[in-house]
Protein backbone atom coordinates (compact mmCIF):
# COMPACT_ATOMS: atom_id res chain seq x y z
CA UNK A 1 0.00 0.00 0.00
CA UNK A 2 1.04 3.39 -0.67
CA UNK A 3 -0.11 5.94 1.54
CA UNK A 4 0.56 9.92 1.91
CA UNK A 5 0.42 10.51 6.04
CA UNK A 6 0.21 14.24 6.34
CA UNK A 7 -0.22 16.39 9.71
CA UNK A 8 0.17 20.05 9.88
CA UNK A 9 0.24 22.77 12.83
CA UNK A 10 -0.40 26.00 11.41
CA UNK A 11 0.07 28.74 13.23
CA UNK A 12 -0.02 32.94 12.35
CA UNK A 13 -2.17 32.10 9.33
CA UNK A 14 -3.40 35.06 7.82
CA UNK A 15 -6.29 33.41 6.21
CA UNK A 16 -10.10 34.93 6.54
CA UNK A 17 -11.01 35.12 10.02
CA UNK A 18 -14.74 33.45 8.94
CA UNK A 19 -12.31 30.08 7.56
CA UNK A 20 -11.41 29.77 11.44
CA UNK A 21 -14.37 30.57 13.13
CA UNK A 22 -16.91 29.80 11.12
CA UNK A 23 -17.87 25.62 10.90
CA UNK A 24 -19.77 26.05 8.26
CA UNK A 25 -17.22 27.89 5.74
CA UNK A 26 -14.70 25.73 7.04
CA UNK A 27 -16.67 22.50 5.62
CA UNK A 28 -17.26 24.26 2.07
CA UNK A 29 -13.41 24.81 1.79
CA UNK A 30 -12.30 21.51 3.05
CA UNK A 31 -14.94 19.66 0.65
CA UNK A 32 -14.24 21.94 -1.90
CA UNK A 33 -10.14 20.94 -1.85
CA UNK A 34 -11.21 17.65 -1.17
CA UNK A 35 -13.33 17.27 -4.54
CA UNK A 36 -10.63 19.40 -6.49
CA UNK A 37 -8.04 16.95 -5.40
CA UNK A 38 -10.14 13.91 -6.67
CA UNK A 39 -10.68 12.72 -3.41
CA UNK A 40 -14.24 11.19 -2.83
CA UNK A 41 -16.22 12.66 0.53
CA UNK A 42 -18.38 9.96 1.88
CA UNK A 43 -20.02 11.73 5.22
CA UNK A 44 -18.67 14.87 7.12
CA UNK A 45 -18.92 16.56 10.12
CA UNK A 46 -18.06 19.62 11.91
CA UNK A 47 -18.71 21.20 14.90
CA UNK A 48 -18.96 25.04 16.01
CA UNK A 49 -17.41 25.94 19.43
CA UNK A 50 -19.09 29.44 21.03
CA UNK A 51 -22.04 30.53 20.43
CA UNK A 52 -23.61 32.70 17.80
CA UNK A 53 -22.62 35.85 19.21
CA UNK A 54 -19.10 34.79 19.52
CA UNK A 55 -18.06 32.04 17.54
CA UNK A 56 -14.84 30.10 19.09
CA UNK A 57 -13.50 27.74 16.62
CA UNK A 58 -14.50 24.66 14.54
CA UNK A 59 -13.59 20.89 14.28
CA UNK A 60 -14.40 18.62 11.43
CA UNK A 61 -13.83 15.43 9.64
CA UNK A 62 -14.76 13.84 6.40
CA UNK A 63 -14.17 10.50 5.69
CA UNK A 64 -12.99 9.69 2.44
CA UNK A 65 -13.29 6.98 0.42
CA UNK A 66 -9.67 6.98 0.49
CA UNK A 67 -9.42 7.44 3.80
CA UNK A 68 -9.20 11.00 5.96
CA UNK A 69 -9.19 14.69 6.99
CA UNK A 70 -9.25 15.92 10.26
CA UNK A 71 -9.02 20.22 10.62
CA UNK A 72 -9.24 21.81 14.12
CA UNK A 73 -8.98 25.64 14.63
CA UNK A 74 -8.40 28.26 17.10
CA UNK A 75 -9.34 31.58 15.97
CA UNK A 76 -7.81 33.57 19.38
CA UNK A 77 -4.34 32.09 18.33
CA UNK A 78 -5.13 32.07 14.33
CA UNK A 79 -4.12 28.47 14.51
CA UNK A 80 -4.85 25.37 12.93
CA UNK A 81 -4.26 21.12 12.70
CA UNK A 82 -4.09 19.27 9.91
CA UNK A 83 -4.75 15.74 9.79
CA UNK A 84 -5.04 14.34 5.91
CA UNK A 85 -4.26 10.26 5.20
CA UNK A 86 -5.00 9.02 1.92
CA UNK A 87 -4.40 5.52 1.23
CA UNK A 88 -3.93 5.09 -2.50
CA UNK A 89 -1.51 8.10 -3.07
CA UNK A 90 -0.05 8.11 -6.58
Amino acid sequence: MRGLHLIAELYECRCESRLLDDAETLRDLCLAVCTTLGLTPVVQVFHQFGSLRGPAGATGAVVLAESHLAVHTWPEARAVTLDLYVCNFS
